[in-house]
């Protein structure tokens, strides 16, 4: 919004300047506003060069990159070793129905069985919370998820508050964990309570659904949650002259794609508050 009144006072400054310009029959006049055009035209281009730029890398930190997890990264092409399926279809990600002799037995979508033989080069990382898992503390009924030959994400089987409170930690987490977060599925209710603040109820749900573990209850893994915004969090709105900018104006995000960063430090409280509140356009 502020980008955009200094754009039109430009503007109208531009025209004063070379209508002055052309009535006083005075070229550098003139001159000075075409600059000030010239100056709107490059700075305009720039900034949505540099705003694609920035949608593209927040969009990576937020989805994450396939071929990296935390400290676990891998550039081969060279063909799995470690798994060896018992029917013929592999598919990356089951639900885990046996742990015995070193191994990991998983079914897929397809009602496959698949195993994966462990090996000291492999990390196990919770996808939710970015807990590091030894093998031992891997257990039947988890969800897993081969990200790439040397990691594999871990999903506990968890409902309930439980399964709320790794979310919450999932949009609590740093940016130099590289994993998918929580997703945002919407704005439900924003309640203002003055001085640059407000309790706004979000719908997010889980980062695995149904469509790749069938056995998900996908309504069972998404949840109201009432988070707080303050005079200490930051907007971002991408494309839009930042249209959500304060507590006041959070309502106007309701149909862009949402992203908040969650203060680590506030999990346990009433409303966990939100450091960063990003929207993007769809």
């Amino acid at each position: 919004m502020i980008l955009k009144n200094i754009t039109i006072g430009l503007i109208i400054l531009g025209i004063v300047f070379i209508l002055l310009g052309l009535i006083l029959k005075r070229k550098k006049i003139k001159y000075i506003g075409i600059t000030i055009f010239a100056v709107i035209i490059v700075f305009w281009i720039g900034f949505y060069i540099w705003a694609i730029y920035d949608a593209s890398t927040e969009y990576e930190r937020r989805f994450g990159n396939e071929t990296t997890n935390n400290d676990y990264k891998v550039e081969s092409n060279e063909e799995d070793k470690t798994d060896k399926p018992i029917n013929e279809e592999i598919l990356k990600n089951g639900a885990i129905t046996k742990i015995e002799n070193n191994n990991i037995y998983y079914k897929d979508r397809n009602d496959n069985e698949n195993v994966i033989k462990n090996a000291d080069e492999i990390g196990y990382i919770d996808a939710r919370t970015a807990e590091i898992y030894s093998f031992d503390s891997i257990k039947v009924g988890y969800y897993i998820d081969k990200d790439n030959e040397q990691s594999y994400k871990i999903f506990k089987n968890v409902l309930g508050e439980d399964l709320k409170k790794e979310l919450l930690i999932s949009l609590s987490l740093p940016d130099n964990v590289n994993m998918m977060r929580t997703q945002i599925e919407g704005i439900k209710e924003v309640e203002q309570l003055g001085n640059n603040e407000a309790i706004v109820t979000f719908i997010i749900s889980d980062i695995i659904s149904s469509e790749y573990y069938p056995d998900i209850n996908d309504e069972e893994h998404k949840f109201e949650v009432k988070l707080k915004v303050t005079n200490d969090t930051k907007y971002n709105t991408r494309f839009h002259d930042n249209i959500t900018y304060n507590a006041e104006t959070i309502e106007e995000a309701r149909s862009f794609m949402i992203y908040i960063r969650l203060d680590e430090n506030t999990l346990n409280n009433e409303y966990p508050e939100i450091t960063t509140f990003d929207a993007y356009s769809n």
